[in-house]
């Protein structure tokens, strides 16, 4: 009598082991897989306000040496240009220009100083309030001067800036060149004389047809 295939010699059962094929990846757990897209952040309003120039305009006061100046600046975005003045060593007054980059400031006066013309470099770092840097300094006579200058802002309000009151330079006179008149060159007067050579007698009655004055011969 044959065996059962599923029944062992001693009768136990044999368990039949399926071997499973291989499994099948789903097109949906790849694409869960796939890393995310990159996202450019996004700039914040914080970021953007800081990157805002500077803002400086107003009315400021420079020590520079042993010097005060008074400066009015105003602004167009990252543009500065104003006026200014001192009353050392006299009064002057002068033109503003320059620029503002985050809080890097430079700074240029042109100023006309007792007659000279003078160029005034300022370098530095500022803040809404104060500022600090150096500066070089030099003039149409050849003369350079260099130095420490800081400052601070007076006012915000431009329009309470007033120049400096300088006397007005004094007309230039020159004196008039006189040209001497030309002297009418003197006409020799010859004697008549006789053929022996005497001179004849004059008669009176003729002088009153010759010229008179300065430097008119008299007849002989």
């Amino acid at each position: 009598m044959a065996q059962n295939a599923d029944e062992s010699t001693n009768g136990t059962e044999i368990d039949t082991t399926v071997v499973a094929g291989p499994t099948e990846t789903s097109t949906t757990d790849l694409d869960a897989a796939e890393p995310e897209a990159f996202t450019q952040p996004e700039t914040s309003a914080t970021e953007g306000a800081e990157s805002a120039a500077l803002t400086l305009q107003g009315t400021w006061i420079l020590t520079a040496d042993d010097s005060l100046i008074s400066m009015v600046i105003h602004q167009s975005e990252d543009i500065l240009f104003g006026a200014a003045n001192s009353q050392t060593p006299k009064p002057w007054n002068g033109v503003v220009s320059g620029s503002v980059s985050g809080d890097d400031i430079e700074l240029h006066i042109l100023s006309l100083q007792d007659g000279v013309l003078v160029s005034t470099l300022i370098v530095g770092t500022a803040t809404a309030d104060d500022l600090a840097g150096s500066f070089v300094q030099s003039d149409s006579n050849g003369k350079v001067n260099e130095g420490m200058i800081s400052g601070f802002l007076a006012n915000p309000d431009t329009s309470g800036y007033e120049p400096a009151r300088v006397a007005a330079a004094a007309p230039v006179t020159t004196a008039a060149t006189l040209t001497p008149a030309a002297e009418t060159p003197a006409v020799a007067m010859t004697a008549p004389t006789t053929d022996d050579g005497r001179k004849k007698p004059v008669d009176v009655t003729t002088l009153m047809s010759f010229p008179v004055g300065a430097g008119a011969p008299l007849p002989i």
